[in-house]
């Protein structure tokens, strides 16, 4: 597990999504839900929120989709909303109509985070009182001084479509050098 660590600073604003309390220390465990990879749940946010505003999707006739976290033999999901029957988290308000989450349903390789089939990554939105917004995390990601787990390879990453199976590599020599 990542040794993560966000101090939410002093604000004048109410969040809608979270508790928003000034100097609030925020470590795995309130920032990613169920222990997740921190790469995997970067790449889930933008399928969360398109979830969250009607997004649908062309997985399956529910509105689903497929994503993957960005190592070559990764972790496969499927990301759905789904009526909130009180069986996904008890923390979760009976007064949330739906939950979105992600479903694994494949593990290619070895993960670090111990994924497996059939986890469930919740999306917090349900669960406010429990987690550092989301989207302030998402924000936040790309400065994290974070080293990828062992899984990331940067000559072999994913499209977050694991349908596609389009591969990337990431270089860092500026473009029009030979690579």
């Amino acid at each position: 597990m990542s040794k993560l660590k966000i101090i939410q600073g002093e604000t004048k604003k109410t969040c809608q999504w979270h508790r928003n309390t000034d100097g609030e220390v925020y470590g795995d465990v309130g920032i990613l839900p169920n222990g997740t990879c921190p790469w995997l749940y970067h790449t889930l946010y933008p399928y969360f929120l398109g979830m969250l505003y009607g997004a649908r999707f062309h997985f399956n006739e529910h509105g689903d989709c497929q994503v993957c976290c960005p190592a070559h033999k990764g972790v496969d999901v499927v990301v759905k909303k789904r009526d909130n029957d009180g069986t996904y988290d008890p923390r979760i308000p009976a007064h949330m109509t739906y939950v979105i989450f992600a479903e694994v349903i494949g593990v290619k390789g070895d993960c670090p985070y111990g994924h497996k089939v059939g986890d469930k990554v919740i999306f917090p939105t349900c669960m406010p009182e429990h987690y550092m917004c989301p989207a302030g995390f998402n924000n936040v990601f790309p400065f994290l001084d974070l080293e990828p787990p062992a899984c990331i390879d940067k000559s072999q990453m994913r499209c977050p479509d694991w349908e596609m199976e389009i591969p990337f590599s990431v270089t860092d020599k500026a473009p029009g050098k030979d690579l």
